[in-house]
């Protein structure tokens, strides 16, 4: 785990990726759908009521209508609220500044600050981001009129700009788009098909992205409640059976190869029984088939009986759950309510940080831009809002992606400018541009984090080279500009970032590989009481949230964060720890069922320390400490006289091997 990333090139590893991305899946096809839908009828309104700035209309679908219902509501309400308050704010405000240069460089810096800061630390923190940053760019737009009545007249126009595409996409989302509650449903069979076909076949490599889609599971779960308040009753039972789906994936992935046919065709039936009684919605127990009805534990090797005998414990509670699930529609669950403010929000000096690079990165592209007299290079400002991110890592990840993005927006737009707005004679020949230019972002703005910003931004660059106003466009200078005023934003990002106190991604995935480790050694508890719910989730997410940090900090060069190398994680090292976690969970399943022994108990607190004593060589970039010994379980394997107490002492073993392969 403590070894560096290799550095040998990965052959068309970028290609791999283009196709894992874009490749289709279920819903994305209907969701372009609805933001080409969406677009066109905003721009096509636009157009026809002369409505100021189509582009930034149709761009502002993007934003709400990714997502499912539940993310589309609320987002549109989030940013009706933030739009109110902004213009209310801004007119106040002119009174104040419109005549007072010195006056409006510090109501800019202010308000930057609190919305970045606000962002962080506020469960609101969009509604505060959106405020603030509009706040900002309405007080640019003072430079750009010649007067305060065409600014006043403007601003009010920049309302029904936010608006309307926010009613136009919730209106559609909600007549057309499946429910938070059904995508949860269809996910979780999803989940439960792919796990029978592995189980089956044995091809586990497809078991990595069933594990993303199940920690998925859980934040489409929690925005199924926005529109459905019933399901609250049902949230302990439903996180119960998302993290027992997580474990079943993991343990999966723990499998031998060598597994006896028999075994996996058994497994993948109990696994069909519990998807049977999912889809039902109701059954119990007694109707999934026995697990390894025809197969005796004796009959299997080692290295395989510890990781099947966990398997079956985790069905039967999946099955268990899933009954208590259907009869729990009568139960009242308590309502925790997330406060307003992070634990940390005033605690954490990061916050304030934070605020104040995007702040420094903000202002100083205003001078920048105000300075040299060049107004059509404002995107600097706006790059500096959209891509601040927490880590040095993450906001070049974004910049690179808004760059590229934009370089192929424009490439869109400037062809079209050339060859296809010459032809067009009315708003039907630029609404079938519109639907066409949609689609395609909106494909690419509907894969992962990885690529989606990259989407959104080549709509954003197109849009602004076609609907430069209401008749055909035939300016080139605005695509120039734009990417002029990205390349300053960039520039000014990176230097901020990486020179006042700078925050590595690369460094930050170590420490929640660390914060992995720390909290599997609590699995280890001297009492055998039963884990928590939420307690093996908290290890997969801990491990996801490094693997993503660690596949961006490649972006962390030598001249920008000091001494890099000292914090990389290969992406290996991850899937070590992941192999370490599943083997904690076949641990954890035996001490659930197992009867006291002295020697497992004292092999378990040996396991605890080198964990905890992992954790804190990992978050400081030391060497891994020596493996524990085997001693312990060896003699508890060799004095075992039944099934159950060689499994038990297998299940250490197995562990023991994982910790052993990273130590070692």
């Amino acid at each position: 785990m403590a070894t560096l990333p290799s550095t040998e090139p990965r052959g068309w590893s970028f290609l791999a990726f283009l196709r894992e991305e874009l490749a289709p899946r279920p819903g994305r096809l209907a969701a372009v759908a609805r933001i080409s839908t969406c677009c066109v009828i905003v721009v096509a309104t636009g157009m026809l009521y002369q409505i100021p700035e189509p582009a930034y209309s149709a761009y502002i679908v993007f934003f709400l209508g990714r997502g499912d219902t539940a993310v589309t509501v609320r987002t549109g309400i989030g940013a009706t609220i933030a739009i109110t308050l902004a213009t209310m704010l801004s007119l106040f405000f002119y009174s104040l500044d419109a005549g007072e240069p010195a006056l409006r460089l510090p109501v800019m810096a202010a308000s930057c600050f609190l919305g970045m800061f606000l962002l962080r630390t506020m469960a609101i923190g969009p509604i505060a981001f959106l405020a603030g940053f509009l706040l900002v760019v309405t007080q640019t737009l003072i430079d750009v009129f010649a007067n305060l009545e065409a600014l006043t007249h403007f601003v009010l126009w920049l309302w029904v700009v936010v608006t309307l595409p926010i009613a136009v996409t919730v209106l559609v989302n909600l007549l057309t788009s499946p429910s938070p509650r059904q995508l949860a449903r269809q996910s979780a069979i999803h989940l439960l098909d792919t796990l029978a076909d592995v189980l089956r076949r044995g091809q586990t490599r497809r078991l990595a992205r069933a594990g993303a889609e199940a920690l998925a599971l859980i934040e489409l779960r929690q925005r199924a409640e926005f529109l459905d308040r019933g399901l609250r009753r049902l949230a302990t039972i439903d996180a119960l059976l998302i993290e027992t789906l997580e474990e079943l994936i993991s343990l999966a992935m723990l499998l031998p190869s060598t597994l006896a046919d028999e075994v996996r065709v058994e497994l993948a039936q109990t696994c069909e029984s519990c998807r049977a009684m999912l889809v039902a919605g109701t059954g119990g127990r007694d109707t999934m088939p026995p697990s390894l009805g025809g197969v005796s534990l004796g009959d299997l090797a080692p290295s395989q009986r510890s990781v099947v005998v966990a398997m079956q414990l985790v069905f039967d509670r999946l099955a268990r759950g899933l009954a208590q699930r259907a009869v729990a529609g009568s139960e009242k669950a308590e309502a925790h309510e997330p406060g307003l403010f992070v634990p940390d929000a005033f605690s954490n000096p990061e916050h304030v940080r934070f605020a104040i690079k995007t702040t420094i990165a903000v202002v100083s592209a205003y001078v920048i831009y105000t300075g040299a007299d060049w107004p059509g290079i404002r995107t600097a400002l706006i790059t500096c809002f959209f891509v601040a991110q927490g880590t040095l890592g993450e906001t070049l990840h974004k910049l690179t992606l808004r760059l590229g993005g934009a370089a192929i927006g424009a490439l869109i737009g400037g062809l079209s400018i050339v060859y296809v707005l010459p032809q067009m004679t009315d708003i039907g020949d630029l609404s079938l541009l519109i639907a066409a230019v949609s689609a395609l972002c909106a494909w690419v703005a509907t894969s992962s984090e990885r690529l989606a910003y990259a989407g959104m931004q080549m709509a954003l660059a197109s849009y602004m080279a076609v609907l430069q106003g209401y008749g055909p466009s035939t300016d080139l200078t605005v695509l120039r500009d734009r990417m002029v005023g990205i390349l300053l934003g960039n520039v000014l990002m990176s230097l901020v970032f990486s020179t006042l106190w700078p925050s590595s991604a690369a460094a930050q995935a170590r420490q929640g590989l660390a914060s992995a480790l720390r909290a599997l050694a609590g699995f280890f508890q001297p009492s055998a009481a039963p884990l928590h719910t939420g307690q093996r989730l908290a290890v997969a997410q801990a491990v996801a949230r490094a693997r993503y940090l660690a596949s961006i900090a490649a972006l962390e060069t030598g001249s920008l964060v000091p001494h890099p190398a000292r914090h990389a994680v290969a992406p290996e090292s991850i899937d070590d720890l992941d192999r370490i976690a599943a083997a904690t969970l076949v641990v954890a399943e035996h001490r659930a069922i197992e009867a006291p022994s002295p020697s497992l108990d004292s092999q378990d607190a040996s396991i605890a320390a080198w964990l905890t004593a992992g954790a804190d060589c990992l978050a400081k970039g030391a060497e891994l400490p020596r493996p524990p010994g085997v001693q312990a379980a060896s003699e508890e394997l060799a004095a075992s006289s039944t099934i159950e107490s060689r499994g038990a002492a297998e299940a250490r073993l197995l562990l023991l091997a994982q910790i052993d392969g990273v130590a070692g």
